[in-house]
């Protein structure tokens, strides 16, 4: 499977409501990624890699595949593949992810929230550097 769908694939359901989901092209810079969209619930889902492309962070998708069998089995088969799919936590986000073609389910408002988490992570790791800078210097005698 491409890491990157050209639009030639099939067409799935939505593991959610069995309505047919709608491609939805989210530019980035680079090639266009093309999301699954339902038109009635507002889930999506990413096929492998397309979930870094989107919210821009490669380490959410690696924790999300790194051990397929973790977490609970999740109620909902993948649209993709029907592999199983099982919930990882990320925060309070509760993920779909598929052990076989690490493909990822968010229903509606979970990009924003994975987004928010990523954020919030990020502003947290930039203070620590902040401050670990200011240490260092004032170690080694230097005034800022």
């Amino acid at each position: 499977m491409p890491l990157f769908r050209t639009g030639g694939d099939k067409s799935i359901d939505c593991p959610r409501c069995g309505v047919a989901l709608e491609d939805e092209r989210f530019k980035r810079f680079g090639p266009d990624v093309i999301i699954d969209v339902c038109p009635s619930c507002r889930g999506t889902w990413y096929d492998r890699g397309e979930l870094a492309k989107v919210i821009d962070d490669l380490s959410l998708q690696t924790r999300l595949i790194e051990f397929p069998m973790a977490g609970e089995r999740s109620p909902i088969q993948c649209p993709r593949c029907s592999g199983e799919m099982r919930l990882r936590h990320e925060g309070s986000v509760e993920v779909d992810a598929c052990t076989s073609c690490n493909g990822v389910w968010l229903d509606l408002g979970e990009e924003e929230a994975l987004k928010a988490k990523l954020e919030w992570e990020r502003h947290g790791e930039t203070a620590r550097l902040s401050r670990e800078a200011t240490i260092s210097t004032l170690m080694m005698g230097r005034t800022i």
